[in-house]
């Protein structure tokens, strides 16, 4: 009884400081409410494509010559709604378990619905009160055998986060802010 005592601290101050390191490690998380970009870990409920052109036409009279002006624009990409479930925030907060957005693809459809789990990059637009996706920008996730999200070849959140960071969004102008 006496030598069991000690060896089940040592074993419990062990199991204690590992998982401090583990969670120290997987929580990574970034906020800077300057900047318009909320990067997440999702997974993805639904990706549905729709027509971008749809109500591409705006009728106006105009003022001088009474004559009607018709407008007209036209997407050339692929525009698709999109539903995801908010597991974590990484960059800035989402604030709802769940999220809509839209994503526009020029080659077809957006690389990211290949992947149960990706970490994604979205900004909002205010006056549509909506989110749109940073066009082609985002990371495949899985978790590994330790329950933390990676990169597919081992990388870590922050490490794939800092690399959009640096690559990309700053040349997007995202960090101008920053």
């Amino acid at each position: 009884m006496n030598r069991t005592l000690p060896i089940f601290w040592i074993l419990i101050l062990l199991i204690s400081c590992k998982s401090t390191k583990v969670s120290k490690e997987s929580e990574f998380k970034m906020s800077n409410d300057t900047v318009n970009l909320y990067a997440f870990i999702g997974e993805k409920i639904s990706v549905t494509e729709f027509d971008p052109n749809e109500n591409a036409e705006r009728i106006e009279i105009d003022s001088i010559t009474g004559d009607t002006l018709i407008f007209k624009s036209w997407v050339m990409d692929s525009g698709f709604r999109c539903k995801y479930k908010v597991l974590r925030n990484v960059y800035n907060e989402l604030g709802s378990d769940t999220v809509e957005f839209e994503a526009y693809d020029h080659y077809g459809r957006p690389a990211f619905e290949n992947y149960k789990n990706a970490m994604l990059y979205l900004s909002y637009n205010k006056e549509e009160n909506k989110y749109y996706h940073q066009k082609y920008i985002f990371d495949p996730i899985k978790k590994d055998k330790n329950a933390k999200w990676k990169g597919l070849k081992g990388e870590s959140i922050e490490k794939l986060f800092t690399e959009q960071k640096n690559g990309y969004l700053k040349a997007r102008g995202v960090f101008d802010n920053e």
